[in-house]
C-alpha cells in the first residue's frame, strides 16, 4: 500500500494548523476520519511524523522534512484551483465563521435558513471552537464573525452585541431522583461526580467562578470537548453536570433527567456577535453580521 495525494493533503492541514480538529474544520471532515488517515500515513511511511499532546501537535523531525516537500506542492495545487475557477468565472463569495457549539445550536443555525434563502451565491464556512479560541481566530483574521457565549475578556477594538441570554441548570441522572422537587444548596450535591466542559473552555472557568462565589472548589469527574457530550452522559447516571436550559427542559419534562434546583443563584450568560473593527467585512458578512444582530 502506498500513500496518495489524500493522504498529503491531511497532512499539510493538519501539520499547517497544527490541530486536528482545526484540520477537520478546514477539510469540511470529522476529527475521527483526519486522526485515522494521519495513522495510516505513518504506518505506510514507517515512522511517526506528529507528537500529540492535549494542546494539539506537532511535527517530529520527520515530519517537519516531510511538510517541506509536502507543503509548497499543496499551496500551489490551492492555488491552481482557484485560477481556475476565476477563470471560468465560477468565483464565489465566502464568509468565515467562528462559533461556540452552544451559540451555533441556539442562535446561528437558526438564522442560516433566512439568509441562504437571500444570498444563494454565498457560501458560509463555519468553524467549531471554545469562546478563547474563537476569538483567537478573529483577531488573527481567519473569520469574519465570531459569535460566542460569555464571559470573556476583549480588546476595544473589537465590537460586541449580546443577541441572546440564557440560564443553566443543574440536572442529573434518573438515578439522583432524590433531589427532585426540593431545594439544595450547592455544598450538599458537591460530592457528587461532576461532568464538565473542559478546563480550557469559558463554560469550565464560568463555574469554576462560580463554586468560588459559593466558597467551594470545584472537582469535576469527567472533563468532555464538547456541550453534546455532557447530557448523553448525564442520561448514563455517569453524574450531574451544568447545561443550557433550553436544552435540558425537553428531557426533564419527559422524566429522563432530573432537574437539581439550587439555592445558590446561577449568573445569567449572553450570547454575543462580536467583530474586528480594524478589518472591513465584505458586503456578504456585513449583510450576515446585520441579520444575525438584529434577530430576535
Amino acid at each position: 500500500m502506498t500513500a496518495n495525494f489524500e493522504h498529503y493533503k491531511i497532512f499539510y492541514y493538519v501539520a499547517k494548523y497544527k490541530n486536528l480538529t482545526r484540520a477537520a474544520n478546514a477539510l469540511v471532515t470529522s476529527q475521527p476520519s483526519v486522526t485515522y488517515c494521519m495513522q495510516n500515513l505513518e504506518n505506510i511511511l514507517g515512522c511517526k511524523l506528529f507528537i500529540r499532546s492535549r494542546k494539539g501537535v506537532t511535527l517530529t523531525a520527520e515530519g517537519e522534512m516531510l511538510y517541506s516537500y509536502v507543503a509548497p506542492a499543496c499551496q500551489q495545487l490551492i492555488q491552481g484551483e482557484e485560477k481556475l475557477r476565476e477563470l471560468l468565472g465560477e468565483q464565489h463569495e465566502y464568509i468565515n465563521v467562528g462559533a461556540t457549539q452552544m451559540a451555533m445550536l441556539s442562535y446561528l443555525v437558526a438564522s442560516l435558513k433566512q439568509f441562504q434563502e437571500q444570498y444563494i451565491q454565498v457560501k458560509i464556512n463555519i468553524f467549531n471552537y471554545n469562546t478563547p479560541q474563537t476569538l483567537n481566530e478573529l483577531k488573527a483574521g481567519k473569520i469574519d464573525l465570531a459569535i460566542i457565549t460569555t464571559p470573556f475578556d476583549h480588546e476595544q477594538s473589537l465590537k460586541v452585541v449580546k443577541v441572546k441570554d440564557f440560564n443553566s441548570v443543574l440536572v442529573g441522572g434518573p438515578m439522583y431522583k432524590e433531589y427532585e422537587g426540593r431545594v439544595v444548596y450547592l455544598e450538599e450535591v458537591g460530592k457528587l461526580p461532576l461532568i464538565t466542559m473542559s478546563e480550557n473552555t469559558t463554560t469550565f472557568q464560568f463555574f469554576q467562578e462560580f463554586y468560588r462565589s459559593c466558597g467551594l472548589t470545584m472537582r469535576p469527574s469527567i472533563e468532555v470537548a464538547s456541550m453534546d457530550l455532557i447530557l448523553p452522559i448525564i442520561l448514563k447516571n455517569l453524574g450531574i453536570g451544568f447545561v443550557p436550559e433550553e436544552f435540558a427542559r425537553p428531557l426533564v419534562e419527559k422524566g429522563e433527567i432530573v432537574e437539581i434546583k439550587l439555592y445558590e443563584h446561577i449568573p445569567q450568560r449572553d450570547i454575543c456577535i462580536v467583530s474586528d473593527s480594524k478589518r472591513p467585512l465584505s458586503a456578504a458578512a456585513k449583510k450576515l453580521q446585520c441579520m444575525l444582530e438584529s434577530r430576535e
